[in-house]
């Protein structure tokens, strides 16, 4: 870059651009001047640098914090584009796709191939790539398993997940990298809290993220909507659904009053038709990010330690070495599992258990539309509230949402007439996502500062870990069995969790909480 200094200013000023502020040499000054590394020459007035400077910390403006609120929004709205279109697509496998568990299998597939990339491919994508072009052709290759929707057999579905799978890991990987960066940066701009900065960032990414349930199954409602009236299964048919249920050995079809049988019901031009829309929202997610969001070089990405990089098996070692030699990591990765496991549960076991086998497949949209909805909310609300009592209390009461609702879902069997119940639970399982979803996500950038490449290739390992297991295990046992899993495996996660609380509080002898003053949000240590 060259910045060019005209006559009137004189020696020793400050001139500010909107990329940087550039110490500034007259026309007629001596000696050369040494700017950030580069050179600017004595008496040519021009500065010579290879990079685009960060923002200046003497230079915030009210156009910066308005920047950097768009910024969050813009990663908001990809993201929500693009997982209206994956996760709504997601949800209906096990529905539209039961033939010898193709559907669930993908998602296995899927999540597998993340576990693979998160060793070797988030560092390169970002060292090659740089963050926001990280982020753009990473969720372009989402579009291909949207497309192959159009054709869902082996053969298309199978290379579209592992490519889908390759790009998910280097795409949360900078999803993360730019809001804890930019939250990190900002805060030593502006002189406050990191932590409160980084909590906003995620709490309002994923209030916006969350909302693909709200617009994606407004669509599946209004396109699997039934031809003719469904009928509902007999009490033996019934028998076999709810916790009873086991995907791959059921056959998960409904019978139309013509008598014609259908995979879940549905026509294939109704599935052709949600393709389509769900691809259009696909594509409009990169685009979005390419075109407005801004380049993390704003806010200090040329400084991170990460961009030196590393080769593939160097950031594998380095996933393991971090994971062996800290044991805040080793804690928190039961609760990073859990996170993949409840998410993937509800999305696969949850839907064709207790809602497409008792009361069909036109009712998943309205049930995730609630549970999306309270997702979003929550996700916001949770943050604010966390600020007011603390961590702890927030993640005790996610936990007690997920595990009541387990235990009731054990020993209660759904039918058309207590439908009102699935949507209940669809609420509390919300509140309990929500949490785990924002908050561990922070936890992270909050436990582990100027490590977050590969403090979040470990998150997105073990989180993938979770939906792996969640969709293997889902598809080859009872769900009952999976179920009491399920309740073993929250019980040790939160043990892990509060372990990490007490050796931060033995370590510091306080804890902290958030408190609003006068609406500036504080840290404000608690002494015991």
């Amino acid at each position: 870059q060259h910045y060019y200094i005209t006559n009137n200013l004189s020696n020793n000023q400050t001139m500010s651009t909107d990329k940087a502020d550039v110490f500034l040499g007259s026309s007629d000054a001596k000696d050369d001047l040494e700017v950030d590394g580069s050179k600017l020459e004595a008496g040519k007035g021009e500065l010579k640098s290879s990079k685009i400077a960060p923002v200046s910390m003497n230079t915030w403006t009210r156009r910066d914090e308005l920047n950097m609120w768009k910024n969050v929004m813009v990663i908001g709205f990809g993201f929500m584009f693009l997982f209206t279109a994956f996760q709504n697509m997601a949800a209906l496998q096990s529905s539209l796709n039961p033939s010898d568990g193709i559907g669930v299998y993908t998602l296995a597939i899927i999540y597998a191939t993340i576990i693979l990339s998160c060793f070797f491919l988030p560092t390169i994508f970002i060292k090659t790539l740089k963050v926001k072009l990280s982020l753009v052709v990473c969720q372009a290759m989402y579009t291909l398993y949207i497309a192959a929707q159009f054709y869902p057999k082996w053969g298309t579905l199978i290379p579209s997940s592992i490519l889908l799978g390759l790009a998910a890991a280097p795409m949360w990987s900078a999803k993360c990298t730019y809001l804890s960066q930019m939250g990190t940066y900002v805060a030593k701009v502006k002189g406050t809290s990191s932590e409160v900065l980084i909590n906003r960032f995620f709490g309002i990414f994923f209030c916006m993220f969350q909302t693909w349930g709200i617009w994606g199954n407004i669509v599946t409602a209004t396109v699997l909507a039934p031809k003719s009236d469904w009928m509902e299964p007999d009490a033996a048919g019934l028998a076999q659904c709810g916790a009873n249920f086991k995907v791959v050995h059921d056959v998960v079809a409904q019978v139309t009053e013509g008598g014609e049988v259908e995979e879940a019901g549905v026509a294939k031009e109704q599935v052709y038709m949600l393709a389509g829309i769900y691809l259009v929202f696909a594509i409009i997610g990169p685009t979005i990010i390419f075109f407005f969001l801004d380049p993390l070089s704003k806010y200090g990405e040329d400084e991170r330690k990460e961009q030196k990089g590393k080769s593939g098996v160097q950031l594998l070692m380095a996933t393991f070495s971090h994971f062996a030699k800290n044991k805040y990591q080793m804690l928190i990765m039961p609760i990073t599992i859990w996170s993949g496991l409840e998410q993937g549960w509800f999305g696969a076991s949850f839907t064709a258990a207790f809602i497409t086998c008792p009361i069909g497949v036109h009712n998943i949209g309205y049930i995730i539309i609630v549970y999306a909805s309270t997702d979003a909310i929550c996700s916001f609300l949770f943050g604010w509230i966390l600020k007011r009592i603390g961590r702890i209390p927030v993640f005790l009461m996610a936990a007690v949402f997920n595990m009541s609702v387990i235990l009731i879902l054990l020993h209660w069997t759904p039918t058309v007439e207590h439908k009102a119940y699935l949507y209940l639970f669809a609420i509390l399982w919300g509140m309990g996502d929500a949490v785990w979803q924002t908050q561990i996500n922070a936890f992270y950038g909050v436990i582990f500062p100027g490590q977050e490449e590969p403090a979040f290739s470990n998150y997105r390992l073990w989180e993938s870990l979770g939906f792996l297991a969640a969709y293997l295990i889902g598809n080859n046992i009872v769900l009952s069995t999976f179920m009491w899993i399920l309740v073993g495996w929250l019980s040790v996660s939160f043990v892990g969790y509060i372990i990490i609380e007490v050796l931060e509080y033995k370590r510091t002898g306080h804890y902290s909480i958030y408190l609003c003053d006068g609406g500036k949000t504080t840290a404000v240590e608690q002494d015991h």
